[in-house]
């Protein structure tokens, strides 16, 4: 636009002298004929005076046009300088635009590494989760673990003290019957204890392979809540909280348990960080229903503290904790949330308030969407 009004102001200018050139030819003409009429016919005023007449009007239109020259090279000079300003701001806005490329590839790189570093938290809070079960169910199986060495200890001590009395010749028949009392007292006490290990052993076993390799079958909802429930005992063998659950058997699904699994480990742990803390005798209560033929509702709630609206708004963001540097992540929620949104493709909603307790209700279609992870499990295997 600069370079245009540039061009047009030269152009006006050019034209300008050329006029002032034309009207001096002219004025010159005329004062050359006048001069040679009067030479020719002696003296003729009134042509003289019309010479002169007419130079006065060429003198005027001259300073006008000179004076309209002037400002025109005022105008260009303008131009010219607002020209220069634009090309320097154009300039200055290549670089500036330059600038935001470069930090925008910069922010690109951080953006990539920070889900990078996310994903990385999240899988670590994952297996932090796992690892807790570990510790739990090798605590609880130091029981019946124990319980069996000590029977079989002790049924080892009859076993000798038989065999002493049998070599020595002085074994009757009441000794005998003694015997085999205890033997079958002894095996009985290893039999339960040991089908009690087993049964903990076979649970975790199923829990975390759910949890790790996210296998879709179909399942029993009650018997995938029991499975996880019974690793999660530990954390509330040391409090006089109670657990209820108000799951019937039969309610089937199709899709991944292994995040259903982890959604309760997580609202479980969540309940007794956060929600029952300072409290002597809490309920944890764990309930589901069908809604229609397709969805289940399956509901986890506590008669805890509570939370305030500000606190319910922000539950389910990333690295939002009100325990920052006490043992929260602030990452518990965001997981449960995208388990139960991404993977099993169905909302979770949470209602609490200051005293009241907190309330978690998912509901989950009964044929859960395909999951890209476990399709490229599928292929692999």
């Amino acid at each position: 636009m600069a370079e245009l009004l540039a061009s047009a102001a030269a152009a006006e200018e050019q034209r300008l002298r050329n006029e002032i050139v034309r009207l001096n030819k002219v004025v010159q003409a005329l004062m050359n004929r006048a001069e040679r009429s009067m030479n020719a016919q002696g003296s003729d005023f009134g042509l003289f005076q019309t010479a002169i007449v007419l130079e006065d009007q060429v003198r005027d239109r001259t300073r006008e046009l000179e004076a309209a020259l002037r400002e025109n090279e005022k105008i260009n000079r303008d131009l010219q300088r607002t020209k220069e300003q634009m090309e320097r701001e154009i300039e200055e806005r290549k670089r500036a635009h330059a600038a935001l490329e470069r930090e925008r590839e910069e922010q690109k790189v951080l953006i990539v590494r920070l889900e990078q570093a996310m994903n990385q938290l999240v899988q670590a809070e994952k297996l932090a989760a796992l690892g807790s079960l570990v510790a739990g169910v090798a605590h609880e199986l130091n029981t019946p673990l124990g319980n069996s060495l000590t029977v079989a200890s002790a049924l080892n001590e009859v076993i000798c003290t038989f065999t002493d009395r049998f070599n020595a010749g002085s074994l009757s028949k009441q000794a005998l019957l003694d015997f085999i009392a205890q033997c079958r007292e002894a095996a009985q006490l290893i039999e339960r204890n040991s089908q009690r290990a087993a049964a903990l052993i076979g649970n975790f076993k199923q829990v975390a392979v759910d949890q790790t390799s996210m296998r879709r079958r179909k399942f029993d909802l009650r018997q995938a809540l029991d499975e996880v429930l019974s690793t999660l005992q530990p954390n509330l063998r040391h409090t006089r909280h109670r657990l209820e659950v108000a799951v019937e058997p039969g309610i089937e699904l199709e899709g991944y348990p292994g995040p259903i699994e982890q959604i309760i480990a997580n609202l479980l742990t969540n309940s007794l960080l956060h929600g029952l803390e300072g409290i002597d005798e809490g309920t944890i209560r764990v309930s589901a229903e069908q809604r229609g033929q397709d969805q289940i509702a399956l509901c986890f709630s506590d008669n805890g503290i509570g939370m305030n609206e500000a606190t319910a708004r922000r539950a389910f963001d990333p690295f939002f904790t009100t325990k920052l540097g006490k043992g929260g992540s602030g990452l518990g929620l965001y997981i449960v949330y995208n388990l139960a949104t991404v993977v099993l493709g169905g909302t979770i909603t949470l209602a609490s308030s200051p005293g009241q307790g907190a309330r978690f209700e998912l509901l989950l279609p009964r044929v859960a969407p395909q999951a890209p992870a476990a399709e490229k499990e599928n292929h692999a295997a």
